[in-house]
């Protein structure tokens, strides 16, 4: 048995060892409890940031989707142009779509990113979207979207234009990493598109490079490539089109906002084989969301303004006109719109040809819109030219 002092000494290094072994427990309960507090909050912040990224997606306010939302209506107003050059021809009769004519020369980009300042295109935006959007569509369009948790998108689309069996449509897979996203596109005109972009801070602004490669194989092989680059820094923003092989033209614009609410721009086009510039254009613009004016002048020729005005907070007017050089009444349109709830329009216009249209817009879920159109000659309502058609959109 042991004495005294040496039992003692024993017990007190069993208790110490006991608060040794019961510190290192609580040490290790404490620190997994902020490992899985750690990985709560990581989990957290990583569907907030998902959630946050598809909240901007929805808005169309990631680099690479306006990109896309870009290529693709352009694609889609080529093929149109095509279709058009041949229906002059004969072989698609009298018949024309008014509405993409009107659309071809003016581009609708994505909607203005909150946060960044608009580009060229968005002077004017709200008049657009009033007169031209909804009512530019063929018989019927279809596009759908699905996403994945790693920020993959496959879109796909089709439509009928302008008759319900002149189909045309694409698929395309897209890529986002970080600041860096990729894309590849096939339309079923035998085009191959490619994106390789990236975007990143510095001197205080955003800036912003993308690599677009373009090849056709319908009339043998052609390939095309530019590089659009871009830096925007409060007040002011520049984007460029560089032509690198088989690209004949070398186009930007420079914006600024002198003050709030207020747009300048210049843009440009120059021919690089034919050694000529093709356009000068300036802008000037004032938008406050509830009132826009936007006015522009294309080659000290050609003058065109739009008003928009919200009248309340459910109705709105809408006026676009050609003020100088090619006026008639064809580029006269006005019209107005009205909010029925939200993510419901129904819209109205008049041309200034006696062209009359409707469209009906509703969002019916988050990931569901659904256009409809109708459009008839205001002079012969019954034996005049008519246009009708649909289009749904699905984002998975």
């Amino acid at each position: 048995m042991c004495t005294g002092p040496v039992r003692d000494f024993i017990r007190n290094l069993c208790k110490c060892n006991k608060r040794k072994r019961e510190r290192n427990e609580r040490g290790e309960r404490n620190e997994k409890g902020e490992k899985s507090e750690r990985g709560e909050r990581d989990e957290r912040s990583e569907r907030g940031e998902r959630a946050g990224r598809y909240e901007r997606d929805e808005r169309g306010d990631r680099a690479g989707r306006d990109e896309r939302g870009e290529r693709n209506e352009r694609a889609q107003r080529n093929k149109r142009g095509d279709r058009d050059k041949k229906a002059d021809k004969g072989e698609r009769g009298d018949k024309t779509t008014e509405e993409n004519a009107e659309k071809d020369l003016e581009f609708l980009p994505p909607s203005p990113v909150e946060g960044e300042m608009a580009s060229y295109f968005h002077v004017g935006f709200l008049a657009k979207m009033c007169l031209i959007h909804g009512y530019d569509h063929g018989v019927w369009k279809l596009q759908t979207t699905s996403k994945t948790e790693n920020d993959f998108y496959l879109t796909s689309f089709g439509e009928g234009y302008p008759t319900w069996n002149s189909i045309y449509g694409g698929l395309e897979a897209y890529q986002e990493k970080g600041n860096y996203h990729a894309s590849l596109a096939w339309l079923t005109d035998r085009s191959l598109l490619s994106d390789l972009g990236a975007r990143g801070e510095a001197l205080g602004g955003i800036w912003s490079s993308i690599l677009k490669t373009n090849l056709t194989t319908s009339d043998g092989c052609e390939c095309q490539c530019k590089l659009k680059c871009g830096f925007e820094r409060n007040p002011g923003k520049v984007e460029l089109f560089v032509p690198i092989y088989r690209e004949p033209l070398l186009m930007g614009y420079i914006l600024i906002e002198p003050a709030t609410n207020y747009l300048l721009g210049y843009r440009t086009v120059f021919n690089v084989e034919d050694r000529k510039f093709e356009m000068h254009a300036f802008c000037a613009g004032f938008s406050n969301n509830s009132t826009e004016v936007g006015i522009k002048l294309e080659n000290f020729e050609h003058l065109r303004g739009s008003i928009f005005q919200r009248i309340g907070e459910k109705w709105a007017l809408a006026l676009k006109t050609n003020l100088y050089g090619n006026v008639n009444a064809r580029h006269l349109s006005f019209g107005g719109q009205y909010e029925w709830k939200p993510g419901t329009l129904l819209k109205a216009k008049l041309r200034g040809n006696s062209r009359i249209a409707f469209s009906f817009q509703r969002r019916i879920r988050k990931d569901i819109a659904v256009l409809f159109h109708v459009g008839f000659d205001g002079n012969n309502p019954i034996n005049g030219k008519h246009s009708i058609g649909t289009s749904w959109y699905f984002n998975e």
